[in-house]
């Protein structure tokens, strides 16, 4: 009896692991790529042409469509950070420098992943507003169908990390530590030899605060990101660029090492210029 069970068990496993390789399998015709986000990027698909001349006709027409393939973009920042609560001027800002990176893919069935990395060297007014500012996030996207006008929207959902270390008090260190969730869109269009562009993201999440020996505690977190820019293509695949950048933090930061629960807004916002390849 016990072998005639464990016969009839045997049955009943295979016969439910080969409906779900065939229902996993219609998915995956359906939507390319869901079920297995993390797709290998074949190169030899896509046909780099680094100085090929650029295209100058509108997005929509028969033989025109947005680039796929790995991308990669660097700007340099010149952000204003505003200050805290507590110090002189109070939410005036201050000039600082840093660096952005972001690269990813977007593959033939529009889909792919975004990752951006954001270094703020500043603000650096000791007494006034001194500190430096690091994020990381990963994003997934998909291009969705063409809109009225030649206009292509991109859907995104990640996660991002992001550190700011106020250092305005010398006696008292104050780091926070980000772990946010986030949704977003990025939308473009060609017009010539431009591209104009905007990017837009929201996030929520949990900040873990720091202060040394004094005691640590946490913030619930609330923000987003805003960009507006546009690119001039030197080439097909290579392009200089500029855009207006607003990182905001609506509340959760703690920035005043005196204060007990200390939970403030922030806002980093400026001016980004910068080179795209392929995309």
């Amino acid at each position: 009896m016990l072998i005639y069970r464990k016969a009839l068990w045997t049955l009943v496993i295979v016969a439910n692991l080969a409906a779900a390789s065939s229902v996993q399998a219609q998915y995956d015709t359906v939507y390319p790529a869901a079920m297995q986000p993390f797709t290998d990027v074949n190169l030899e698909n896509y046909d780099f042409q680094w100085f090929a001349p650029p295209i100058t006709e509108q997005y929509g027409q028969d033989t025109i469509d947005p680039n796929n393939g790995i991308f990669f973009e660097y700007h340099r920042l010149f952000m204003n950070v505003s200050r805290g609560h507590s110090a002189p001027g109070g939410f005036n800002g201050d000039a600082t420098y840093g660096n952005r990176v972001d690269f990813g893919f977007m593959t033939e069935e529009n889909n792919g992943w975004l990752f951006s990395g954001w270094r703020l060297d500043g603000p650096s007014y000791d007494l006034v507003n001194r500190g430096d500012l690091n994020s990381f996030e990963g994003n997934r996207v998909w291009r969705l169908p063409q809109f009225y006008e030649g206009f292509w929207m991109e859907p995104m959902v990640g996660l991002r990390f992001t550190q700011f270390n106020d250092k305005t008090n010398p006696f008292i260190f104050m780091q926070n530590n980000m772990l946010l969730g986030q949704v977003g869109t990025r939308v473009f269009s060609h017009r010539g030899q431009w591209t104009l562009k905007s990017e837009l993201r929201a996030f929520a999440g949990n900040n873990w605060v720091y202060r040394g020996d004094i005691g640590d505690y946490s913030n619930a977190v609330v923000g987003g990101e805003f960009a507006l820019g546009a690119a001039y293509h030197l080439t097909r695949e290579i392009s200089l660029d500029v855009s207006w950048n607003t990182l905001y933090f609506g509340k959760g930061m703690g920035r005043d090492a005196i204060a007990i629960f200390d939970s403030q807004e922030m806002a980093v916002t400026g001016v980004a210029f910068g080179f795209t390849l392929n995309r």
